[in-house]
């Protein structure tokens, strides 16, 4: 389906209503709206950032495992930086209200929602590609060094990342504590890293 909104084309592909509709259906802790809420409220932070420094996008497409957004290429590693910055800060700051809510009223689901707006923007700050974390430090090194250079920096640190995750959930399965997310977060910095090579 595609729709235009403030001259944005926004693409949602089926599979990803599918996906979407599948987890609702059997989402049995009740985490699964929340983290929705907080996803969209990162990328409702970019999207303004992005308005903000009159880097419009072109194109956001919503498909399984992913929010791709297409916006006008700029050789302005600043703006860079900052549209790839404020998505983690909105989860942070919602974090803040959260938690600060939670220690005033004790609401345990309070603290749920706090903790995953945290871990949202803790895992998005990663030093990898694909993320924002790596779109920092890709603007960082690009400033400082060639453009191809930054680019075989963020791939090598990716592949070490996936490595290290992976490493991770196989000492952890070693260990009788199986973590499914680990390796699918392992695997999917590898794929990434390789399809972009």
């Amino acid at each position: 389906m595609k729709i235009k909104f403030l001259g944005t084309e926004i693409y949602i592909s089926f599979l990803f209503m599918a996906l979407i509709c599948i987890m609702l259906a059997t989402d049995r802790t009740g985490l699964l709206m929340p983290t929705l809420f907080a996803v969209l409220m990162h990328e409702i932070g970019h999207l303004f950032a992005m308005w903000l420094l009159d880097c419009e996008p072109k194109q956001i497409r919503l498909i399984p495992a992913s929010v791709q957004i297409t916006a006008p290429i700029t050789s302005k590693y600043k703006n860079d930086i900052i549209i790839a910055i404020i998505g983690p800060l909105v989860n942070l700051l919602l974090f803040f209200v959260l938690y600060v809510n939670y220690l005033y009223f004790k609401n345990p689901l309070t603290l749920n929602f706090s903790l995953i707006n945290l871990l949202i923007a803790v895992f998005n700050l990663m030093p990898v590609s694909g993320l924002d974390g790596g779109t920092i430090l890709f603007s960082i090194i690009a400033k400082k060094t060639e453009y191809n250079r930054a680019v075989l920096t963020l791939k090598i640190i990716t592949l070490v990342v996936a490595a290290a995750v992976i490493f991770l959930a196989v000492t952890l399965t070693i260990r009788g504590k199986i973590n499914v997310s680990l390796y699918i977060i392992g695997i999917y910095l590898v794929i990434a890293t390789v399809i972009k090579m």
